[in-house]
C-alpha cells in the first residue's frame, strides 16, 4: 500500500487508565507506522451535568509517557462539561472542532457503550469503526463502518439490541507487557511464605465490590494474604469492618512497569466489580503471568466468562467464590491446570502482535470497503442537503415497510 491510512483515535478522557482508554491507547502505539498514521484527540475530565457521580480518572502521566514514545501524536482539547440529562451526552464548550475536521481522515476510531453519542452523531462522511466496551445500545449511523466487539457475547448482545449484525468485527484486547523477569514485592510488603489474592482496578466507589474480600475473610488464614492495587476508598472501609488482618492497598497507577510487578506478587487474581466486564485488560494481564482467575457473575455485563475460559472460574456466590479461593490454595495439582491454562488463554486471545495484525486488518477493510451497505456508501459520498437526506430515509422506510420492498437487498453489491 503506498497511501498512509490516517486515523484518528477521539475519546473523553482518552489518556486516563481506564479500561477501554487503555485499550485505544495500545491500538493507537502499535499500528505499524509504515502503514498507518495516527492522530490522538484526548481531553481530561469535566464537569458531569445531571449527574451526581463525579469523574474518577484523570490523564495519567504514565499514560502520556506512554504513547509519546511510541511515536503517536498527541492532540489535547478540552471540554468544559458534559450534560448527562440528555441521551447523547454532548459536550458543553468544548473547543474539539478547532482541532478536528473529520476531512483530514480516512477512519475515525472510537471505544464506547454503544448508543448515539457526542461527537460522533456530528461527524457524518468519514468512516467511523466504533469499539464497544459496555452495553448500553446500539447505533446504526450510515457512515459507522465496522463495530468491533472484544467478546461474542458482546457481539451478540449488541445485535439484540439493534445493532447492525453486518458491521460487527470480533477482536480481543492487545495486551502489551514487555517480556522479561519482573521482580515481585513479597519481600518489600512482608509476604514471604504467604498464598497471595489480589487484584488491580481504577479508584472508582461506583465499581465496588463487596465478594472479593467477603470471601476472602472465610478462607483467611495466617499464611494467607490479600493485596488491592488501586480500587476506591469502599474497600479500606470494608477490610477494616471485616477485621481482614493481612491485607495491603497499593495506589493506582498507570505505570504498566508496577502493574506487573504487583501481578508477579500475587498467587490468584481475585477479582470483582459490581457492573461485571465485557472483557477485562486486568485480567488479561494476569493471564500474562499464569495467574488462576476467580470472579463473580453480575447483572449487568457477563463477557468475563467467556474471555476467562478455563483460566478460571466466575461463580455465582461469596460461598462458591470462597470454596474456589480455598481450593487453589490447597490442591497443587487443580493450581497448576489453571496457571497452564491461564498462560495459554494469554497467547490464544491477548498476546499483542496476534490482535493488533487482527485489527490493521479490520482498518484496511475499511479503508477498501467501507461501509457494509451499499445504499448507505452512495448517500455518505454525496454532498447532499439536510432536506435530501430526511427524504431519502423517508422513501427507504416507505419502500421497506408500505410497499415490503426492502431497497437495501435489491441494490446490495456481491462484495458487500
Amino acid at each position: 500500500m503506498n497511501k498512509k491510512i490516517k486515523i484518528a483515535f477521539v475519546k473523553y478522557n482518552g489518556l486516563s487508565t481506564g479500561g477501554s482508554e487503555k485499550l485505544l491507547q495500545i491500538i493507537a502505539a502499535n499500528l505499524p507506522k509504515n502503514e498507518f498514521e495516527v492522530d490522538y484527540y484526548y481531553c481530561g475530565p469535566a464537569v458531569l451535568i445531571g449527574e451526581p457521580l463525579s469523574d474518577s480518572l484523570n490523564t495519567d502521566a504514565y499514560r502520556v509517557e506512554y504513547m509519546q514514545n511510541s511515536g503517536v501524536n498527541l492532540i489535547k482539547f478540552n471540554v468544559g462539561a458534559v450534560d448527562h440529562r440528555k441521551y447523547t451526552l454532548p459536550w458543553v464548550n468544548t473547543d474539539f472542532w478547532l482541532y478536528f475536521d473529520e476531512g483530514d481522515y480516512d477512519i475515525i476510531q472510537t471505544c464506547r457503550a454503544g448508543h448515539k453519542e457526542y461527537p460522533f452523531n456530528k461527524i457524518r462522511h468519514a468512516p467511523i469503526v466504533d469499539i464497544i466496551a459496555l452495553s448500553s445500545g446500539s447505533d446504526n449511523q450510515y457512515n459507522i463502518a465496522r463495530v468491533m466487539h472484544i467478546c461474542q457475547w458482546s457481539a451478540d448482545r449488541w445485535v439484540k439490541r439493534g445493532g447492525d449484525k453486518n458491521r460487527v468485527a470480533l477482536i480481543s484486547l492487545p495486551i502489551d507487557i514487555k517480556d522479561k523477569i519482573y521482580p515481585t514485592l513479597r519481600q518489600e510488603l512482608g509476604l514471604k511464605g504467604k498464598f497471595v489474592y489480589g487484584f488491580h482496578q481504577r479508584s472508582d466507589n461506583n465499581i465496588f465490590s463487596p465478594i472479593p474480600l467477603l470471601a476472602y475473610k472465610q478462607i483467611e488464614n495466617e499464611n494467607t494474604a490479600f493485596v488491592l492495587l488501586g480500587g476506591g476508598d469502599t474497600y479500606k472501609k470494608q477490610a477494616k469492618d471485616l477485621n481482614i488482618k493481612n491485607i495491603n492497598f497499593l495506589p493506582a497507577t498507570g505505570d504498566q512497569e508496577a502493574i506487573c510487578v504487583f501481578l508477579n506478587t500475587l498467587n490468584v487474581f481475585a477479582h470483582g466489580r459490581k457492573d461485571g466486564e465485557v472483557n477485562s485488560q486486568a485480567m488479561a494481564e494476569a493471564m500474562y503471568f499464569g495467574l488462576p482467575i476467580v470472579s463473580h457473575l453480575s447483572e449487568y455485563n457477563n463477557g468475563h466468562v467467556e474471555c476467562i475460559g478455563d483460566a478460571g472460574a466466575v461463580l455465582k456466590t461469596v460461598s462458591e467464590y470462597a470454596q474456589e479461593l480455598l481450593k487453589l490454595q490447597n490442591n497443587n495439582e487443580y493450581y497448576s491446570f489453571r496457571s497452564r491454562n491461564s498462560k495459554k488463554r494469554f497467547l490464544e486471545k491477548y498476546e499483542l502482535g496476534g490482535q493488533i495484525k487482527n485489527i490493521t486488518g479490520i482498518y484496511r477493510d475499511v479503508y477498501n470497503n467501507p461501509f457494509p451497505h451499499k445504499f448507505f456508501r452512495i448517500l455518505s459520498k454525496l454532498h447532499y442537503t439536510q432536506n435530501i437526506r430526511i427524504l431519502c430515509v423517508k422513501m427507504y422506510l416507505f419502500f421497506k415497510y408500505y410497499l415490503h420492498i426492502d431497497l437495501l437487498k435489491i441494490i446490495k453489491s456481491p462484495n458487500d
